[in-house]
């Protein structure tokens, strides 16, 4: 780690040297590095040399709104980095030099993935509010030398930078915005009467009041399957939804012992797109999968003065709520759902049989109001099983929040306390029996 642990020394003459500059990348001009080969030009500048078993990657992360405290923004990146990405449990020692009004905080130290060693070295420049970041991997300091001499090409031009604007609360991601609707429903936003607003986008319900901002992640199987056994929740989903956004110089972890465990953190930020501060906290609650709640508020007073308690954020989930209109709900949806039990004798251990219970709903609406829907069951008790059905049809309304639908038991019409439900590309259809409210369906469009 001769040269890697204090690359800021090297870089104190950084951007001053060597002419030909035939890399253009977000606020950098320079020369490519000798010998490597460009794996990635677009969320990032990634540049890749392996010679056998020895490697080495040169990572380039865009100019962005950070704190203007150096050592927050390096303690962002180190945590995201060092820590989370790779493992990294000992502080690192650090420098700190000043280069033409760039505060360059460097450290490092040894990472591994898959059982791999190597060292990691993080960067981080500061001048003003604006940050950015060099990283580093190799496992063989014959590679120091051609680090040093690409990082000695770069040079920067801040009128480059493009410094977006908007409120605390914006989550800088185009496809995240009020612009971006989740589609597939009319009545998009909902007034609640408590003051809070509550809009579907492509990832998350933006639920606001004031100053606040709560968003309601979906359900995302694919991020959930991808979380390593060594990570917890917390650490790895703040990672997901936390650190791309938001400068986080310490967050605090719950550490107090209840059941169920409570999955939490949270701590003053800096939004990297305003550059402004404001406070986060993440609760991630398992229903069905991992249901993210992330809370961001001007400072910690209001955000302790909204949810004293970490279990105190799990109420916004019922803000997940939009209104029904006859139009929205023409289609096919369906429910299915069952479970079993096996029974064995207990004192022989012997098997005593089984017993079952599956079930199928499905409401069909059509364009010229009307409807039908069918129920199946099927009951398995030891080696026989007992079918049942009902089938309806009839006339349909809505309004907001309720289904009417004729022609139900004794021919009757049922009133159905409706609502949607974003989740990820798309929604649920709810419908619950007013006159019995632990029947409900919750349903998935299937055309």
């Amino acid at each position: 780690m001769r040269k890697i642990i204090f690359l800021a020394s090297l870089l104190l003459i950084a951007f001053d040297v060597l002419n030909a500059q035939k890399l253009q990348y977000d606020i950098f001009t320079g020369t490519p590095p000798a010998g490597f080969t460009q794996k990635e030009k677009g969320k990032r500048l990634l540049y890749e040399k392996r010679d056998g078993n020895t490697f080495c990657q040169i990572h380039i992360w865009p100019a962005q709104k950070g704190s203007s405290d150096p050592d927050a923004n390096f303690s962002t990146d180190w945590n995201y980095f060092g820590v989370q990405q790779y493992g990294i449990k000992e502080a690192p020692e650090k420098q700190q030099v000043n280069h033409n009004g760039w505060e360059v905080v460097t450290g490092g130290g040894q990472g591994s993935m898959n059982g791999i060693p190597f060292i990691v070295t993080v960067s981080t420049f500061t001048q003003k509010d604006i940050s950015w970041c060099v990283l580093t991997l190799l496992n063989d300091e014959k590679y120091t030398d051609a680090v040093d001499a690409f990082l000695l090409t770069l040079k920067t031009d801040i009128s480059k930078f493009k410094s977006p604007s908007g409120p605390v609360n914006t989550l800088p991601v185009s496809n995240n915005n009020p612009a971006a609707i989740l589609p597939g429903i009319s009545k998009y936003t909902t007034n609640f009467d408590d003051g809070w607003q509550a809009t579907p986008l492509t990832d998350y319900v933006r639920v606001i009041k004031g100053n606040t901002e709560i968003r309601l992640l979906y359900i995302d199987s694919k991020l959930d399957d991808a979380r390593p056994n060594t990570t917890d929740a917390p650490e790895y989903y703040w990672s997901k939804y936390v650190t791309p956004y938001f400068n986080v110089a310490q967050p605090q972890k719950w550490s107090g012992v209840e059941y169920p465990v409570i999955y939490f953190m949270e701590g003053n930020a800096v939004n990297r797109q305003t550059g402004k501060s404001c406070y986060v906290a993440l609760k991630i609650v398992y229903e069905g999968g991992a249901r993210p709640i992330l809370a961001i508020t001007s400072d910690a007073a209001s955000y302790r003065q909204q949810f004293p308690h970490p279990n105190d954020l799990n109420r916004m989930q019922a803000y997940n709520k939009f209104a029904v209109t006859s139009k929205d709900v023409i289609g096919q949806w369906n429910k299915s759902g069952g479970g079993g039990v096996e029974y064995y004798n207990a004192y022989s251990g012997t098997y005593a049989g089984m017993s079952a219970l599956s079930t199928t709903d499905e409401f069909t609406f059509s364009g010229n109001g009307s409807y039908n829907s069918v129920h199946n069951s099927a009951n398995t008790n030891n080696s026989g099983t007992q079918f049942a059905g009902l089938k309806y049809n009839g006339k349909f309304s809505t309004t907001d929040w309720e289904l009417l639908a004729s022609n139900r038991v004794s021919g009757k019409t049922k009133k159905f306390l409706a609502q949607f439900i974003a989740v990820k590309n798309g929604y649920l259809l709810q419908l619950t029996d007013s006159d019995y409210l632990p029947l409900v369906y919750t349903l998935f469009k299937v055309k």
